[in-house]
């Protein structure tokens, strides 16, 4: 796709002039495409790829070298699948994790190659595909025998990898079960063991009996000649303070992004991160209330003196978590300014104070920086009353993306 420029991008929004070159990303396959170029006033992502190649060195110093599997599940983390499967492969990360067959395949569709882990479940209609697309699929059931026939019916190899519950206890085949069914995996013509892992719990010392599990059943079938391919185990978590899980691979997911697994980690900083997303809107409109005039559905707020108020076209439909109303800032001309009344479907409302300079075309932003300020999405989760996660997860996946 053509570049677009940055000055035309916010020209067309109505936002003025700036610096620096996007590149515009078709959003997921799920939603309509949009017209990059013209995207009108709405809000929009912009992807930082500078910060998510400082985020890979810093992890890869952490790591010693060793391959990352960047896991960009639940839409890339808000992210975008697609924008962040094509950063990552320009970065040279070549294993990825997914949540889903349908996002597996997507990322194959948009061009990814190398490793797709598929975490999650699969039919018996989803087996041609994941075959066809070379899917890692994730197994710890009886499963495993109709993929390995029917790849062997065509003649394929596909490659699967055994998920060992050592204690987290969502999914997985139990540790005390998985010594015979590695044995079976590994004997099973039509499939091959390309990898074994564990989820940890993130509680310290149950980590260390989860990880000495998994080690001791990898040992045991290693004992007797099985293959069991590459080993992983720590997520984010575990790469801020979980060295003995690095094991042949880590997996990491927020911490790509720029952000930390707990409010504890993002307190202390163990590894140096640059936020990847910021969320921007323009400002349409701007208007001036007298004492007594009131905004928004019952009259959730009444001006007590003269106050200038702007509208934001952005809402919980787009993903704004609606509790951030008098919790929250936005920044419009690099100054903070708190919004009130209520987040609803389409819009936010921002007092402007008695600020005359704000007007209709200037760009807010909701996530990220502006001059000398910055609002941060750990803070803002907080404030939202849920995770960080969450936070970014939620954001709508139909929002134009663009990667600077």
């Amino acid at each position: 796709m053509s570049e677009l420029d940055r000055r035309e991008f916010l020209a067309a929004v109505g936002l003025g002039a700036a610096s620096s070159t996007f590149r515009a990303i078709p959003p997921v396959m799920s939603f309509p495409p949009h017209d990059q170029t013209h995207p009108g006033p709405d809000p929009w992502i912009e992807l930082d790829h500078r910060a998510l190649k400082y985020n890979l060195d810093a992890i890869r110093s952490r790591v010693r070298g060793r391959p990352i599997m960047a896991v960009i599940k639940g839409n890339g983390y808000g992210h975008g699948l697609i924008e962040m499967g094509r950063m990552l492969l320009e970065e040279g990360v070549d294993h990825m994790a997914v949540a889903k067959v349908a996002e597996a395949l997507a990322l194959r569709e948009a061009g990814v190659e190398g490793m797709i882990l598929n975490f999650g479940p699969f039919a018996g209609s989803d087996i041609p595909e994941i075959i066809r697309a070379r899917i890692s699929q994730t197994v710890f059931t009886d499963q495993v025998v109709e993929l390995a026939r029917e790849a062997k019916s065509r003649g394929k190899t596909t490659p699967v990898q055994v998920n060992i519950d050592t204690g987290l206890g969502r999914v997985g085949v139990p540790y005390r079960e998985a010594v015979p069914f590695l044995r079976k995996v590994a004997s099973r013509e039509g499939v091959y063991l390309e990898g074994v892992f564990t989820a940890l719990t993130e509680e310290p010392e149950f980590d260390r009996i989860q990880l000495r599990r998994f080690l001791e059943v990898c040992g045991s079938v290693e004992k007797e000649g099985i293959d069991v391919g590459m080993k992983h185990a720590a997520s984010s978590a575990g790469l801020m303070n979980f060295p003995e899980a690095f094991l042949d691979m880590v997996r990491p997911g927020i911490a790509i992004y720029g952000h930390y697994p707990s409010d504890a980690t993002w307190r202390t900083r163990p590894l140096d991160l640059r936020p990847v997303l910021s969320l921007k809107t323009g400002v349409v409109y701007v208007k001036t209330l007298d004492p007594g005039d009131a905004l928004s559905y019952h009259r959730a707020f009444i001006a007590e003196r003269r106050t200038r108020v702007a509208t934001l076209p952005l809402g919980y439909s787009d993903g704004y978590p609606h509790t951030l109303a008098d919790k929250a800032d936005v920044l419009i001309r690099g100054r903070r300014f708190p919004i009130i009344a209520l987040v609803t479907a389409n819009h936010v409302l921002v007092n402007l104070g008695d600020d005359m300079e704000i007007s209709i075309g200037d760009e807010a932003v909701l996530i990220g920086s502006q001059g000398f300020e910055s609002i941060d999405a750990h803070p803002l989760a907080e404030a939202a009353g849920f995770s960080v996660y969450k936070l970014l997860i939620g954001i709508s996946g139909a929002l134009p993306r663009l990667v600077t």
